[in-house]
């Protein structure tokens, strides 16, 4: 009997946890849903959004309206072989929309919203999403700073003056939030060399390099925090969760389920992928193709 009512009670502690989830309804849009042991693909999409912004918040400020997908990465879990892949996708590749018509795959989300992005991407590359993360500015700005910033290696002074990048000497720097923010947001990230600055020259490609090793130091700098110490875990939990939104069919016990199974996760262990791509242009924008050859073993 004792065992039933602790039983009971740590159900019912998940759902009050999980409860303050932001939900994002997305009907018939996802995969069917796996067991939390089962492998699964999980999108997890940062976008372009100031809404949660201040007004004279530096980021929000000469901004247009609507909604845009900034980043866009695919994470595939596999429980049993406690394994996690993360693949990026270029927000300027060029791909057939879901609801018709050809496009950057960032347009989709503006177009017609999360199932549109998902449509997209399930239709185009052929991978199931059965789950869905959402960050905005604000929110990813707030997880940066629930972990008291994040280190980054710098190998020489580092800016990018759309973003408001500015690292002025080399070496490993504790971003906090606002410069978390403008560092994997720099679409023009410029090193000193020499004396001179030097624009990045690979683009898009080394954009998600640099969000994908800011990844694997942002989960490093939680479990340095005491992220495997259960009251530490429940801190780091409830900031996460009112900071980011998922899918209307995720249900507690399974985001719960998959948390437990890779509480151990190394992050060095994180295998991560960027889909190979070649500089187009069309009606003088540019724009990213896929090297369909090159990426079906990724994407297989």
């Amino acid at each position: 009997m004792l065992s039933l009512l602790l039983a009971a009670g740590a159900l019912g502690y998940t759902y009050r946890k999980y409860s303050r989830l932001g939900r994002v309804q997305l009907g018939s849009a996802l995969a069917e849903e796996v067991a939390s042991s089962e492998p699964q693909n999980v999108l997890l999409v940062g976008v372009d959004s100031a809404a949660d912004l201040a007004p004279d918040d530096p980021v929000a400020l000469g901004r247009e309206g609507g909604l845009r997908s900034d980043t866009m990465m695919v994470l595939r879990v596999e429980p049993e072989a406690e394994q996690a892949h993360l693949l990026s996708i270029p927000r300027d590749l060029w791909v057939p929309l879901a609801s018709g018509g050809n496009q950057r795959i960032n347009t989709a989300i503006q177009t017609g919203g999360a199932p549109e992005l998902i449509d997209t991407i399930e239709g185009y590359f052929g991978i199931p999403i059965h789950h869905y993360v959402q960050v905005d500015f604000a929110a990813f700005r707030d997880l940066v700073e629930v972990i008291d910033g994040v280190p980054v290696w710098f190998d020489a002074p580092a800016r990018d003056r759309k973003s408001g990048l500015d690292v002025p000497a080399q070496g490993c720097v504790t971003l906090d939030p606002t410069q978390a923010l403008a560092y994997v947001r720099s679409r023009a990230f410029q090193s000193q060399e020499d004396g001179r600055w030097r624009t990045d020259p690979t683009g898009d490609h080394g954009r998600m390099q640099r969000q994908q090793e800011f990844i694997v130091s942002a989960l490093r700098r939680a479990v340095s925090k005491g992220a495997r110490n259960p009251v530490v875990l429940d801190q780091l939990l409830d900031a996460v969760l009112a900071a980011v939104t998922v899918d209307d069919q995720w249900r507690a016990e399974g985001i719960a389920g998959l948390a437990l199974q890779f509480r151990l996760f190394e992050p060095e262990r994180l295998q991560r992928h960027v889909l190979p791509v070649v500089e187009d242009t069309i009606g003088g924008a540019d724009i990213l193709r896929l090297v369909a050859s090159e990426a079906e073993p990724i994407l297989r």
